[in-house]
């Protein structure tokens, strides 16, 4: 449940939403005219298919919605994070619990090589707080 309500705390972000719209929009026009430019460019608007043409907009956007938000989950050393959070260290297994806003530091034991990850409730190696 926290990892979904992390999930949806990103997601629902202006600047994500803002950013994906416009990715949106520019590839959406782009690929509706490859797949139905002829019909586009003589304004036969009868004969476009609607479904493509709105599916065509909504596939961009929301692979640019999961890429951000993949890239947000990760958790970089020096970011700051982008909520409360458990995180792990992929290479020794510590656990460190970082607040919203804070930056991210090197795990004590890796140093230059940390490489955090999001604890999930399932995990033994963190103990989580409700």
């Amino acid at each position: 449940m926290q990892n979904l309500q992390l999930i949806l705390s990103i997601a629902s972000t202006k600047q994500l939403i803002i950013r994906a719209l416009k990715i949106a929009l520019v590839v959406g026009i782009i690929l509706n005219f490859i797949n139905q430019g002829e019909k586009l460019i003589i304004l036969d608007f009868q004969n476009i298919n609607l479904f493509k043409f709105f599916l065509t907009f909504t596939v961009p956007f929301c692979v640019s919605m999961y890429t951000a938000i993949t890239m947000k989950l990760k958790f970089h050393v020096g970011e700051k994070a982008v909520d409360n959070a458990i995180l792990r260290c992929t290479s020794c297994n510590s656990c460190l619990e970082v607040k919203k806003e804070q930056v991210i530091p090197f795990c004590d034991n890796c140093n230059e090589k940390t490489q955090w990850k999001i604890s999930s409730i399932k995990d033994k190696k963190c103990q989580h707080k409700k």
